[in-house]
């Protein structure tokens, strides 16, 4: 391939909005005036709290090329909890990408944003703790009070958005199964992290790209 026909490097934008009756076109707009093409703005009217983010998942598959700029107006607009956000910049920096936040003038290409994201790890880190510390005690409280607690839930809220976001991407099998069984939580076995990701295949028909989990 000539230098001519190598793809170019661009800037790819994504606006989201959690309900039907809210209106993106102020992220749009700001967006356009950043620079980014009007035909490479993604566009989701959907919660943060789901990864069943079809425009998200396209802009993700297009930002494939080295040196390409993906642009949002808000670092939540990427997700709802620190641990995806993380997972997704991570995915991003893994794959030559650049990433800039409007609002907060975020570039993680920077000096500033490469601290900002390491500080947004530690916060996530602390945050996870947290979780794990409330549910400990809280399980003491209800053996206290001769209560006998459930099984903890093994595929956590940061773990089903990471697994949500990868099965979208096409992965499958022990490839999220490693993933999420490093994220902090209860104990998770192969089994039931392909059980989950089989229920997930199946509430999810043709909307993502289907593959064997039990490789």
């Amino acid at each position: 391939m000539s230098e001519s026909e190598k793809p170019l490097a661009r800037k790819i934008g994504y606006a989201r909005v959690s309900t039907a009756d809210q209106t993106p076109d102020m992220q749009i707009q700001a967006l356009k005036d950043y620079g980014v093409p009007e035909t490479l703005i993604f566009v989701d009217r959907a919660s943060g709290g789901t990864m069943d983010r079809p425009n998200f998942i396209r802009a993700l598959k297009l930002a494939q090329i080295p040196g390409t700029e993906f642009v949002v107006w808000k670092l939540d607009r990427l997700g709802r909890t620190l641990e995806g956000i993380l997972e997704v910049l991570s995915l991003l920096s893994d794959r030559g990408i650049s990433f800039f936040s409007l609002t907060e003038r975020v570039d993680v290409t920077t000096p500033m944003g490469k601290a900002m994201l390491q500080m947004m790890g530690v916060v996530a880190e602390l945050e996870r703790n947290l979780i794990i510390e409330r549910t400990k005690a809280g399980i003491e409280r209800a053996k206290a009070r001769g209560e006998k607690p459930g099984r903890p839930i093994a595929m956590t809220e940061e773990r089903v958005e990471v697994a949500s976001m990868m099965l979208q991407m096409g992965e499958r099998g022990m490839t999220v199964f490693y993933k999420v069984k490093d994220l902090k939580g209860p104990p998770i076995s192969r089994a039931a992290c392909y059980a989950w990701q089989k229920e997930w295949d199946s509430g999810h028909g043709d909307s993502a790209v289907q593959g064997d989990v039990s490789e």
